[in-house]
């Protein structure tokens, strides 16, 4: 059985590659580890707090945990476990001990990056996915960047008159 490493947004379109995985271990059962860039540090002094748990809950919105349950019951047969991880690391050191703390065999990401997270502490991994996780694997993949709410908004408003 191998474990493999997808890197994640948290949006329902990252979810296809899982489908992605499951096509490409025709044979294999598989375990999947999906992750996602985190910049604050999660640690036992954090005065918010936080948990890992907690904060994939709140970061994971309804329409992903119920397109990922789906999936997962589409594809019992091939997909053994499913893990969701927050790398928080800082450098090349940590990430090759979160390779292998989670036992990452192969990667499959995208060969766009992972554009649309909803938190702005979230960071795409996939460059270092790329560098430094064995067997990579890209697929095709093509998200839309999602403009960021306009600060001040009425600036955008266009003049009308009255007559």
């Amino acid at each position: 059985m191998k474990t493999v490493l997808i890197p994640t947004d948290f949006s329902e379109k990252s979810l296809q590659l899982i489908k992605n995985a499951v096509l490409h271990y025709p044979n294999d059962p598989i375990q999947l580890v999906l992750a996602s860039g985190y910049n604050k540090r999660l640690n036992s002094s954090n005065p918010f707090g936080y948990s890992k748990s907690k904060l994939i809950k709140r970061l994971a919105s309804g329409i992903f945990q119920d397109t990922l349950s789906n999936l997962i019951l589409d594809h019992k047969n091939k997909i053994y476990s499913v893990n969701i991880e927050l790398y928080t690391g800082t450098s090349d050191r940590d990430f090759n001990d979160f390779l292998r703390l989670n036992h990452i065999d192969e990667s499959i990401i995208p060969s766009s990056e992972l554009c649309q997270f909803q938190n702005r502490n979230c960071v795409d991994i996939t460059p270092l996915i790329d560098r430094l996780a064995p067997a990579v694997s890209r697929v095709a993949y093509k998200a839309q960047k999602q403009n960021p709410p306009t600060r001040f908004w009425f600036f955008s408003l266009k003049p009308f008159s009255i007559k």
